[in-house]
């Protein structure tokens, strides 16, 4: 019976307004949750009671002016009241009928339409009240007697129950969308439904393109590392002594490459979320790139006319000599005609230098100054030099200050031996 009550007062209060009285509050009127509270109310208001203990005592509203306020029930001396259009967190309320003002819109109303609505509504309860006290009969009745009820009539009755309840419930259902266009509640539910369906495809769509965006980022490192993976791959797939092919080896560097080097490169591109999402297609990308033959590398193009880091060491070497033929010396390249541990030998002037010319990604080390020292002695020259395009280790320039060999940049070479000619120069004329 609490369902089917709540049901017809749900329909009551939800009911189109059209016909209803309108009333406006004077300032700072009274209005409570119950019909007694509101009486006792504004007795205990008219008595000296302060508002805000109105509230506790009675639960009690003070109402603005602000607004219209439509009947939902009559009594004899109060009215159920509803602010329309509705608040958020304020429940109808009972006035009394002294308290309240009815305003020029209540003209258009008709008493007979008002009438038949309060009569409507009054009989709807009555009858409301004789089907509970009926069944709550029927309940006392049974349970005097449980013991001889056998269980197929308690199911029978509990079925009638239901069918009562039922056919409330879709009583109300077959009014609600009635009230709902009248209430304009179905414009707005209409639009939250809306909303929360446009949030959702945009939250997809954002989990979409981050996805791909992984993909595309772990594609990328592949094409990068495309050659490495497929020499690697070349290394680790093999056939048996039966003809079979083995992937295993080739399965657990796919599984290390994706564990280090993929997600290290996703973590930097913020892409680690989709990681294991994206994996089964970046794996299929991997073997797609993989089993390809590796891509032919271009033969460098070298000349001893020009520097460049990938030139050939031979090409370094006519390079260095050509420097020195530019200032006037003579150069021959030992790689020509036996090394000895000189690269070049220039000389000029009755002056002759040995070179060791190191074409070098890293340090020079020892050995280059090793090397071009043992040199000097062998071709009777009088200085020794290390050329190189790459820096100097500290063991390097401490064993070339003990054995008086000079470290030099291919740049500085033009330099260096126009100061040798100073220095000989000078040193005949004193």
């Amino acid at each position: 019976m609490k369902v089917r009550y709540i049901v017809s007062m749900f329909a009551i209060l939800t009911m189109p307004a059209q016909a209803e009285t309108v009333y406006r509050i004077p300032a700072h009127g009274v209005g409570c949750t119950t019909q007694g509270a509101s009486i006792a109310a504004n007795n205990a208001f008219r008595h000296g009671q302060q508002r805000p203990d109105l509230q506790n005592t009675f639960d009690c509203r003070t109402v603005d002016t602000a607004g219209k306020w439509t009947v939902i029930a009559e009594g004899d001396d109060t009215l159920l009241l509803r602010k329309t259009p509705p608040t958020p967190g304020l429940p109808p309320l009972y006035f009394p009928k002294n308290s309240v003002v009815p305003t020029d819109e209540n003209a258009s109303v008709s008493s007979t339409d008002k009438q038949a609505r309060i009569e409507e509504t009054e009989a709807e309860h009555k009858t409301m009240t004789a089907s509970r006290n009926l069944i709550l009969a029927d309940v006392r009745q049974k349970n005097q007697v449980a013991d001889q009820v056998k269980p197929v009539d308690m199911a029978h009755f509990a079925k009638n129950i239901e069918n009562t309840l039922n056919a409330d419930v879709v009583s109300f259902f077959h009014r609600f969308p009635h009230i709902l266009e009248n209430t304009g509640i179905i414009k707005s539910l209409g639009w939250l439904l809306g909303l929360g369906l446009l949030l959702k495809l945009v939250a997809a769509y954002r989990r979409r393109r981050a996805f791909r965006r992984t993909v595309q980022s772990g594609k990328k490192l592949i094409d990068k590392l495309a050659d490495r993976l497929q020499i690697r791959r070349k290394q680790l797939v093999y056939q048996n002594a039966y003809g079979t092919t083995i992937y295993d080896k080739w399965n657990r560097e796919k599984s290390e490459f994706m564990q280090r080097e993929m997600y290290s490169h996703l973590v930097e591109h913020r892409c680690e979320q989709y990681f294991e999402q994206a994996s089964p297609e970046i794996l299929t990308y991997l073997d797609l790139v993989a089993f390809q033959e590796p891509r032919k590398l271009p033969e460098k193009i070298s000349s001893p006319d020009h520097y460049a880091p990938g030139m050939d060491p031979f090409d370094y070497e006519r390079y260095c000599a050509k420097l020195l033929r530019k200032e006037g010396w003579e150069a021959l390249v030992t790689s020509e005609c036996g090394d000895q541990g000189a690269d070049v030998i220039a000389s000029k002037n009755g002056l002759r230098v040995v070179l060791q010319c190191k074409l070098y990604s890293k340090a020079v080390g020892n050995d280059a100054v090793q090397q071009v020292a043992a040199a000097r002695h062998h071709y009777s020259a009088r200085l020794a030099a290390v050329v190189s395009n790459a820096p100097y280790t500290i063991p390097a320039q401490q064993l070339a200050r003990t054995n008086k060999v000079f470290l030099l940049h291919h740049d500085e070479l033009p330099d260096f031996v126009r100061r040798l000619e100073k220095s000989a120069q000078s040193y005949l004329r004193g």
